[in-house]
């Protein structure tokens, strides 16, 4: 009886321990993420997390930076977990990236992971990092 009551025990402690895990209102960390190759040192760095849900969903989270040095750093409170960044430089301050007329972007662009693109954004996986309890730092290159 007491070896059935002590495994119980631990199930049900290994179950609250995967809860906490995936629970949203989890400590935060810091994702900082330094986007370089700022060719063009005029208006703002704009970003978004998102997490594992992937492209399509909500950002998880927003940020914004003056465009005014050749690199620039953002930082991102997440609980931890997979996430992935998209950011663009709004040269002309409209909020939106531009594009040409078949859909190409004629403002800088990247995305974590500096991950590939294949006719249309990344896959998220590609630019999936990891945010672990005492944060991470990642690097952005934009095109």
């Amino acid at each position: 009886m007491t070896r059935k009551l002590s495994l119980a025990a631990i199930a049900a402690a290994a179950i609250a321990l995967q809860a906490a895990a995936a629970d949203p209102a989890a400590e935060p960390a810091t994702a900082t993420v330094t986007v370089t190759n700022i060719r063009v040192q005029q208006g703002s760095i704009m970003a978004a997390l998102h997490d594992e849900r992937g492209w399509s969903s909500p950002a998880v989270a927003l940020a914004k930076a003056p465009a005014d040095a050749a690199a620039v750093t953002l930082r991102f409170s997440a609980p931890p977990g997979r996430y992935g960044v998209q950011l663009f430089q709004d040269i002309d301050g409209n909020g939106e990236l531009d594009a040409n007329l078949v859909g190409i972007p004629t403002e800088p662009f990247g995305f974590s992971n500096d991950a590939p693109l294949r006719f249309g954004p990344p896959s998220f996986e590609d630019a999936a990092f990891v945010l672990g309890p005492d944060g991470t730092a990642i690097i952005v290159t934009l095109r």
